[in-house]
This record gives structure tokens, sequence and C-alpha cells, in this order.
């Protein structure tokens, strides 16, 4: 009878796995929008709902079967000691932000224990159409963002849920868009770059290859408007890594020793990665001067927003790429250094499991209110100095542990050469590497939210299949 009833439960986790990928992926890139946070807060309320209801289901579908049918629990062990720390964080310090420290908790078992569940499956449907529907939206998103930048669409609204309000366009000569920041969309513009990048190598049709190449133009171009050095940072690492391993692969059958294969690897992806990013200098300043010798008008739908607000560049000003905030600025780190360091003093006060992800900045003011984060209620700008802060030296050492074993596997299968998927495989690690880059320098893939954090789980989800097949053929080969 159990068993029955954990197999029908486990069949509708299957069905329904592919409309709650699809359903949480267009809720969070709505949340990229600075549009949609004028909307009514009860709206996010209910997507949030849906989703956590949904999540629930695949939850149960998951680890039911295992327990009911007494199967081998695959389950994480690390990220069940992290979550177990995070609540005692928000317990000892309870009086800060305590529900919504629960809630956070609530989401990163929907990452930990979900979204890596379904990426663990390795739907081949569900990685498909996921990859499909972000390249078509956000494709979308950033065309709408160029056609901001040439008509010169640049100001700025107070948002009570935004930092820095909503920013439409070319604002602070880099581009915004349509974005609620332009670092956090790069990422995404990167991750959009490895997946027509799959669809060009993997897809036998002329047309899809020619449109693949055309979504790679568009992403590029909103990288280079961007301003995001962050992002810059992430493109480098990315060509470096891919061309690294893809020249190991192709020298794989050849007689060669190792020494050479690395030697030769390192040179080739280090000149890639110097025109990659030469490259994107080239594009950055040919868009500048197509846009100050044509004239386009502005959408209608823009004026709704605009007319009480202030327009920052007037038409007989020339469009330039040089951001006032690094030019003018002696802290090459943006402020950065300044919020880390802030990050360690919050851990010194609670330095075993830290001051909670949602009460760091309360306990700032009260107790340290000279630091940085005190002053500014920022986040640390960086995963690695957030979980300091939040989850103290516990946390940290057990999330960095869990990592540092993802890489360890996926680095001997990459050197190895032998996986018989090994370049989609090389791709899958790409689109995690940037996302991993992204978060040293911003608050990207733990006590968060947002769709990169969301592609990250979903990814090493699926990395994590490659790596339970591979412990399978060791085994067998034993």
């Amino acid at each position: 009878m159990f068993t029955k009833f954990s197999k029908q439960f486990h069949s509708i986790g299957q069905k329904i796995a592919l409309p709650y990928i699809v359903f949480f992926e267009l809720v969070l890139i709505c949340r990229m929008v600075s549009v949609y946070s004028t909307l009514p807060p009860k709206i996010d309320s209910i997507f949030s709902m849906i989703i956590m209801l949904l999540s629930g289901v695949i939850f149960l579908s998951h680890f039911l079967p295992m327990i009911l049918e007494k199967k081998k629990i695959k389950i994480e062990y690390w990220l069940i000691v992290f979550i177990v720390i995070l609540a005692i964080s928000t317990l000892l310090n309870r009086e800060y932000a305590f529900t919504e420290n629960i809630k956070l908790i609530i989401w990163q078992c929907i990452f930990f224990f979900c979204v890596f569940e379904v990426g663990r499956e390795n739907n081949k449907k569900l990685f498909t159409v996921f990859e499909t529907i972000l390249l078509v939206v956000w494709s979308a998103l950033v065309l709408f963002s160029l056609y901001l930048f040439f008509a010169r669409v640049s100001f700025s609204t107070p948002v009570k849920s935004l930092y820095y309000g909503m920013r439409i366009g070319f604002f602070e000569n880099r581009l915004y868009g349509i974005f609620v920041d332009p670092n956090y969309a790069t990422t995404i513009s990167l991750v959009c770059i490895i997946f027509a990048l799959r669809k060009a190598i993997f897809n036998q049709k002329l047309w899809v290859k020619v449109l693949s190449i055309f979504v790679m133009f568009v992403q590029f171009s909103y990288i280079s408007l961007s301003g995001s050095r962050s992002g810059m940072i992430q493109l480098v690492v990315a060509a470096f890594f891919g061309v690294f391993f893809f020249y190991l692969f192709y020298q794989s059958k050849k007689n060669q020793s190792l020494v050479s294969k690395v030697v030769g690897a390192t040179v080739l992806a280090a000149i890639s990665s110097a025109v990659v990013f030469g490259g994107v200098s080239l594009m950055k300043t040919g868009y500048v001067n197509v846009a100050n010798r044509v004239e386009i008008t502005s959408p209608k739908v823009v004026d709704f927003f605009e007319k009480d607000s202030e327009k920052k560049i007037p038409d007989e000003k020339l469009v330039t790429t040089e951001r006032p905030d690094v030019v003018e600025n002696k802290d090459i780190s943006n402020s950065r250094f300044a919020l880390w360091k802030s990050a360690t003093e919050l851990m010194r006060l609670e330095p075993i499991f830290g001051t909670t992800p949602k009460g760091f900045v309360a306990i700032a003011k009260a107790k340290i209110p000279e630091t940085h984060i005190a002053k500014t209620g920022q986040t640390p700008h960086s995963a690695f100095f957030y979980l300091l802060a939040a989850t103290g030296i516990s946390g940290t050492i057990v999330f960095v542990l869990f990592l540092l074993s993802k890489m360890w596997q996926s680095l001997r299968i990459l050197f190895a050469t032998k996986q018989k998927n090994y370049l989609e495989f090389l791709i899958d690690n790409q689109i995690v590497l940037i996302i991993l880059v992204s978060s040293l320098l911003i608050t990207e893939i733990i006590l968060t939210r947002r769709s990169a954090t969301f592609i990250f789980w979903l990814y090493l989800g699926k990395l994590q299949y490659d790596f339970d097949q591979q412990k399978q053929l060791n085994r067998l080969e034993k």
C-alpha cells in the first residue's frame, strides 16, 4: 500500500516538475525587471505562495519514496548541516527579523532540496524548455533595453523596495535598461550566451544556429554597455575556463605529455580571454559612436514613469560610458572593501553562528553603528562575506566545503577528458562557474532568491547527476 502510494506521488512530482520550473523561472525574471517592483506586493506574495506549495509537492515526491520504499537516500548532508546552522543563528538572534529569517530558511530549503533535486533528475526536455524560455524572454528584454539606450532614455524614480530606486535606460553612463541592477542582469546575459552557444554547437538546423549567434551578439551588446566590472571578470573567467578544457579535450587523443597539453591550453585560453575582453571594449565604443549619430524617439510607455523624473541625458549631450561613480571615486572597489570589513566586524560579534541574513543590518546599527553596513544598510556584496556575517564561521566553513567537494568532482572529470558527453558537461560547468564567480563580487547563490541563484542550483543539480553516474561507473569498474 505504501509502495503504491509513494510511486504515485513520485509520478505526480515528475509531471509537475516542468511547469514548476518554468513558473519559478518566469517569476524570478519578472523580479529582475524594475517595473515589477511598482506592482502591489500582494501579487508577488501570491506568486511566492504558489512556488512554496509546488515546492512542497516536489520535495515530498523526491524524498517520500526513499523513506517508504526504503531506498538509498540521495541527499546532500552538507546542506542539511547548513540549514541547521541557519536555524540556530535565527534562534540565537530571534529578536532581530525572526519572521523574515524563517521565510529565508524556507526559500533556502527550496533551492537546496527542490530545485537542486529537480536538476539532479536530468530531465532533458525540462532543460531544453527552460533554456529556450530564458533565451527568448531575456533577449526580448535586452533588445528593449538597447532601444532605450539609442532613444537616450535616462531617469530614476524612488521605489520603496529598491535601494537605489527604479533606474531606467542609460543611467549614470551604464545601461540599466529595464533591469533592477546591471550587475545581476549581466550575469543572466552571460548565462544566455552559454545557452545560445550550446544550441549553435549541437542543433543541426541552420536557422537555429544563425538565431543563436544573433542572441549571443545581443547579449554581448548588453554586457558591453552595462558598465559591470564584475560581469567582465565573469566573462574573462568563463572564456578562459571554456577554451582551456576544450583544448584539453581536443588534444586528448594526441600523443603529448600532460604538461605540454596544459601549457598549450593555458596560452590559448589566455589569448582567448584577451580577445573577448578587447571585443567587448570595441563593441562598447561602436555602440556609443552610433548612439551619438542617430535620433530615435523614446517609447510612449516610458512617459508614464518618466513624467515626475528629471531626464539625465539632454539631447545635445554626447553619450559616454565613463561611470562617474568609478572615475570620480578613489575607492577601486566601489565601497566593497568597506562592506567586507563591516561583514568581518559583524562576524566577530557572533563568530560561531553569525548574526542572521535578515537581522545583521539591525544588529550592526544597534551594536556597531560606526560600520559601513550600519550606515548604508547594504549587504556585503559577496556571498563569502555575507555568509561570514550571517552564519559565522560554522556556516561559512560548511558551505565552502560543500562547494569545494563539487569543484573537485568536476575537475576530476574535466581533466580526465573521458566523459561521454564531455562538451555538454563542460558547458554546464561554465554556467555554474559564471554564477559562482559573480557571487564573489555580488550577493548570489546563497541566502538570496534571484534568477542567477535559481539557475545555479538547477544546473549544479544537473552536474550532480553526472557525478552520480561517474560514481556508479567507478563501482562497476572495481
